[in-house]
């Protein structure tokens, strides 16, 4: 996954990097028109120390003079798996995150779960880029243990207006599906914590 982003690093300028970054950290990136102003922009994770969380950097492009701006950088909010980048041949692990660009212009963050004990919980963030600054505009979630039979949840829901649906697994097999209604908040990506969100949710 990292040796197509190599190419894309070294074309960043230098004056756009507001702190240094080492090539083979980049875990994965995405570009696509973020603010809404017609130019492709850049949102890249990278890796940071063994057993640390990920950051993730953020640019928009400057059409005046067409380079890629740096305007946020959020440190330790991206849980995932350190692969030891400094080994080459490592196989990519599987809680590595994923980045995918929307049509409306968010970006979502999928954060696959990391492997401690038999239960699971894979979570999507929405991230969206609203009066100067990258806000959690969704969550989701999906919850399992491996080692209990119907221990399975999940929940999807609209963080600005707080509406959104959720499910859990009973003993007999149903499904029990609830509807979230919460007040909706804005939280900046840099101030958002997983507590807030697995609230709005029941959990």
């Amino acid at each position: 996954m990292k040796s197509p982003l190599l190419a894309l690093a070294f074309l960043l300028p230098t004056m756009a990097l507001a702190e240094p970054i080492e090539t083979r950290k980049i875990i994965t990136a995405v570009t696509g028109d973020f603010n809404g102003d017609g130019a492709v922009d850049l949102a890249m994770v990278v890796e940071t120390e063994p057993g640390h969380p990920m950051d993730v950097h953020f640019f928009l492009r400057d059409k005046e003079h067409n380079y890629l701006k740096p305007v946020e950088i959020v440190h330790g909010q991206i849980l995932g798996e350190w692969n030891n980048y400094d080994h080459p041949g490592n196989e990519n692990s599987d809680t590595e995150p994923e980045l995918t660009m929307l049509p409306n212009g968010s970006i979502k963050f999928y954060l696959p779960a990391m492997e401690i004990g038999s239960e699971r919980t894979d979570m999507t963030l929405t991230i969206a880029w609203r009066n100067g600054a990258f806000i959690v505009a969704g969550f989701a979630y999906d919850h399992y243990d491996y080692m209990e039979e119907n221990a399975e949840s999940a929940c999807e829901y609209n963080v600005l207006t707080g509406k959104g649906t959720s499910s859990e697994k009973q003993p007999d097999g149903s499904t029990k599906h609830k509807t979230v209604s919460v007040e909706g908040q804005t939280i900046a990506f840099k101030d958002w914590t997983p507590g807030t969100t697995f609230t709005a949710c029941g959990e």
